[in-house]
């Protein structure tokens, strides 16, 4: 099936799972992982999450998460937002960071993904497998519909102190139907290097621009684009210099119920924006350290989300001006 992604490149999407060209593994399959996310920057790890653990988390989501009509962070701004709804139903604007949502609204969702989503055993051993280390997770996001996702490399946006060294995981929680807005991904593209964020082109300022300098140096390699077709509780790997994203929907009768988690090697410190070194609030839970930004079980964070959510104009303004200055002094340096 002939789609675009949203930058307008070609791509075609497998509809079944026989007509998908990427392989799939079994968390057995430990050095036959590593090699092919060395090679290719991407690796698919089937039934890495139980199917049951995705049915709970889904209805969770559907009892406690959907009926709200609070502020919650979403990924896409970064900023505290009400749901978007499309005419489905379906929240547009995903969520950013389910272990540190409000547990006074969304306790049991926020527990169950932490404890049998975020840290579960197969996902947990399919990091070791590709950090060589224990995982530390340091961002996660959940979709239900989906608006698409812009081409993009993560190590941009964040990365673990050794740029590349970070790996994201995208969780389906139910079988992906071709056109629900299928996740996509250019192999081997972890090899390119399109250079650190500056002054020029930090995310506060010129976000478009880098965007477009993705778009043109796939179009000029040439580089393949591959939707995969996944199955519920199958887990997508990516490495932080990897080129992808995800496709609109133009599937008015399913969803794109997925998760996905970054995370870098225990030992490492947590870059953003490829220039700020990160404190992380970590809580350990099932073994793993997990980072816990803006945790809503805090005071202190509630008051600051008061702020933020009465005066957003202020808020946002200075929080762009203190990027700002961070590329400047890196460029004064």
């Amino acid at each position: 099936m002939p789609l675009r992604t949203p930058r307008g490149l070609g791509v075609w999407v497998p509809e079944t799972a026989s007509e998908d060209p990427s392989p799939k593994f079994e968390l057995a399959q430990a050095a036959e992982i590593a090699r092919y996310y060395e090679e290719h920057g991407y690796v698919i790890v089937r039934g890495a999450v139980s199917p049951t653990d995705c049915d709970h988390i889904r209805a969770l989501w559907e009892r406690e998460v959907k009926p709200s009509r609070d502020f919650i962070y979403r990924q896409a701004t970064g900023q505290a937002e009400r749901h978007s709804l499309n005419p489905q139903g379906w929240i547009m604007n995903p969520i950013l960071n389910l272990q540190s949502v409000d547990p006074r609204n969304y306790g049991d969702f926020r527990s169950f993904a932490t404890d049998r989503i975020l840290t579960a055993q197969g996902l947990t051993q399919a990091f070791r497998i590709l950090l060589e280390e224990n995982p530390k997770l340091v961002q996660s996001m959940y979709f239900e519909g989906n608006s698409a996702t812009w081409e993009h490399q993560d190590s941009y946006y964040l990365d673990s102190e050794h740029i590349g060294a970070m790996a994201a995981a995208w969780i389906a929680l139910e079988d992906i139907a071709p056109q629900a807005g299928r996740f996509f991904i250019c192999p081997r593209s972890h090899n390119i290097d399109l250079g650190r964020q500056s002054y020029a082109t930090n995310i506060a300022d010129n976000h478009e621009g880098y965007i477009q300098s993705v778009v043109r140096k796939v179009q000029a390699l040439g580089l393949e684009i591959r939707a995969p077709f996944l199955a519920k509780g199958d887990v997508l790997f990516w490495n932080a210099w990897t080129i992808h994203g995800s496709l609109d929907s133009h599937d008015p009768l399913h969803a794109r119920s997925s998760i996905t988690c970054h995370a870098i090697p225990q030992s490492h410190r947590f870059l953003q924006h490829q220039v700020h070194l990160k404190r992380l609030d970590i809580s350990v839970i099932n073994g793993v350290s997990v980072h816990c930004p803006k945790d809503l079980a805090r005071l202190r964070n509630r008051v600051v989300f008061y702020f933020e959510t009465h005066f957003p104009e202020m808020f946002y303004a200075a929080k762009r001006t203190g990027v700002r200055w961070r590329f400047r002094l890196r460029a004064a340096q």
